[in-house]
């Protein structure tokens, strides 16, 4: 059962869901949503097979950075219809580098065809003059509570899950759950600061998101040259490979994933190399990667 409680709150089977926003995608200054065509762009893209959702065009849409850290169930209006109820461990990653920015990899078999399904739902509610609205509880309990809801109201665009569980557990979890939502959201007192290093990497992902780029390599020794490498992101970690367009190219005989663990270690290390200190062997230490994520950061203006 889904009840509203007042303009911001409803109840799905007595979980609270709080609104967060409508979901609108970019338009452009004539006011036409703008459609994007990430597919093209993957490397495999002649030897790989698209998803089932893969061909766009897709929108391109955002949340805001407050609910960066967030776990828990959120849930897809449009109007008074429910369409999708989904889980998250970081609702700000879940849909600003998931489901609102489209990755060319997610298009295909390897990639997150989910991805794909939500941004064309949300694409296309919009075109028959719909909208998309978010609301989100806040647990940790995300997948029993997710398997509950979906199994109880089945969205049209879920499949639906089975789950043991009894009437005592069910309502405990409630009772946990409703009791941990109340210190939750006001949104108009909730602080708008991040982690400086989150921010950042959040800004790193977003550089490389669109398109692959290269860039070289930035040794602190004269006798050494540069060496080109290509950068891009899926969304939620960072690649790089060999370069196609420049010369010479740095050996990487296979692409390379760089993780925010990675960066969260490797970014003061690159602050301290900026003031000219040295810092070669406590980098090796941490990453052979150190060399391309000073370049990363550096083309990033970090």
């Amino acid at each position: 059962m889904i009840k509203a409680l007042n303009t911001n709150l409803l109840e799905l089977e007595g979980f609270q869901f709080h609104y967060i926003q409508e979901l609108v995608p970019e338009r452009d200054e004539c006011g036409k949503i703008k459609e994007f065509m990430p597919q093209s762009r993957y490397d495999k893209s002649a030897t790989t097979r698209l998803n089932a959702y893969g061909n766009g065009p897709f929108c391109r849409f955002s949340i805001h950075s407050k609910w960066a850290g967030y776990s828990g169930v959120y849930s897809l209006f449009s109007g008074n219809d429910l369409l999708y109820i989904g889980l998250c461990v970081d609702l700000y990653k879940r849909f600003n580098m998931g489901y609102g920015n489209i990755s060319p990899r997610n298009c295909y078999e390897a990639g997150q065809a989910t991805n794909c399904k939500i941004n064309k739902m949300i694409l296309t509610q919009y075109h028959n003059r719909n909208k998309v609205s978010l609301y989100f509880h806040r647990t940790d309990d995300y997948k029993l509570i997710e398997s509950l809801l979906i199994r109880t109201l089945k969205p049209p665009y879920n499949g639906y899950g089975t789950i043991k569980t009894d009437s005592k557990l069910l309502q405990n979890v409630v009772a946990g759950c409703n009791e941990y939502s109340k210190d939750l959201m006001n949104c108009e007192n909730m602080s708008d600061d991040l982690n400086p290093i989150s921010e950042d990497w959040h800004k790193t992902i977003r550089a490389f998101s669109t398109t692959e780029i290269e860039l070289h390599t930035q040794p602190k020794q004269r006798n050494r040259k540069p060496l080109w490498f290509a950068v891009y992101s899926d969304g939620n970690t960072i690649y790089v490979s060999r370069a196609k367009d420049h010369t010479p190219s740095s050996e990487i005989s296979h692409p390379r994933r760089l993780t925010y663990s990675e960066f969260n270690k490797i970014y003061p290390i690159y602050l301290k190399r900026k003031t000219g200190s040295s810092v070669s062997r406590e980098a090796a230490i941490i990453s052979h990667n150190q060399v391309y994520w000073y370049a990363i950061m550096e083309y990033c203006g970090l």
